[in-house]
C-alpha cells in the first residue's frame, strides 16, 4: 500500500500528502510488528537475506536504466531546464511569474528567483489558485493579475493560453522559447 500511494502521490505532483496516510499507518504499526516478529538468529539466516537482496537487485537493476544521464533527460522533458539555464546565462530582473505546476521545481533548480506560486495549494488558498488558473487560461482577469503586473520575468509552459496571449501583449517581450517553456521579460 505504501508503494502504491508513493507512486500516486508523486505522479500527481500536488498530492504528495497522499503518501502520509499509509506511512503513518506503517509507523504506528511498526513497534507491534517488530516485537512479535522473530529476528534472524543465525549467520545462515542473515546470509540468506543478503543473498535474496543482492539477487533482487541484480534482476531489477538492468531494466531500470537509472543513470544520471537518463534522469537528466526525464527531468528536461518535463520541466523548463533549458529555459532556466538560459536565464542563468542571461539574468533578468525579477520578480518571477510562473505557473503553478513548476513552482516546486523552480524553487529547487533556480533559487535566485523566488517563485510567485508553487504546488502547495493549501498554503495559498482557493482564491489565489483561482487567480493563477484564470490568468494561465488568459481570461480577461489576467490584465489585473497583480503578480503578473509586478513581474519582471514570466516563465510559462509553451502550451498554456497565456503564453500565446503575452506574445502580443505590449508589456512583455519574448526572449526565449522551446517546446516546453517560454520566457518573457517586461518591456
Amino acid at each position: 500500500m505504501l508503494a502504491v500511494c508513493s507512486v500516486v502521490a508523486y505522479r500527481t505532483m500536488r498530492d504528495a500528502w497522499f503518501i502520509c496516510v499509509p506511512a503513518a499507518a506503517c509507523i504506528a504499526d511498526f513497534p507491534a510488528a517488530n516485537a512479535e516478529r522473530d529476528a534472524p538468529e543465525t549467520l545462515a539466516e542473515y546470509a540468506g537475506i543478503a543473498v535474496a537482496l543482492v539477487l533482487t537487485l541484480i534482476v531489477i537493476a538492468p531494466g531500470t536504466n537509472f543513470t544520471e544521464r537518463s534522469l537528466d533527460r526525464i527531468i528536461s522533458a518535463n520541466y523548463p531546464v533549458d529555459a532556466i539555464n538560459f536565464l542563468r546565462r542571461h539574468p533578468q530582473p525579477g520578480p518571477l511569474y510562473n505557473n503553478l505546476n513548476w513552482g516546486g521545481f523552480l524553487m529547487w533548480y533556480m533559487p535566485d528567483y523566488p517563485v510567485a506560486i508553487d504546488g502547495r495549494n493549501d498554503l495559498y488558498g482557493d482564491e489565489l489558485d483561482r487567480l493563477f488558473y484564470q490568468s494561465e487560461n488568459a481570461e480577461d482577469s489576467y490584465l489585473k493579475d497583480p503578480y503578473l503586473n509586478e513581474s519582471g520575468v514570466v516563465l510559462l509552459e509553451s502550451a498554456v493560453p497565456l503564453a500565446r496571449v503575452l506574445t502580443a501583449d505590449s508589456r512583455f517581450t519574448l526572449i526565449y522559447r522551446d517546446s516546453i517553456a517560454v520566457v518573457f521579460v517586461r518591456r
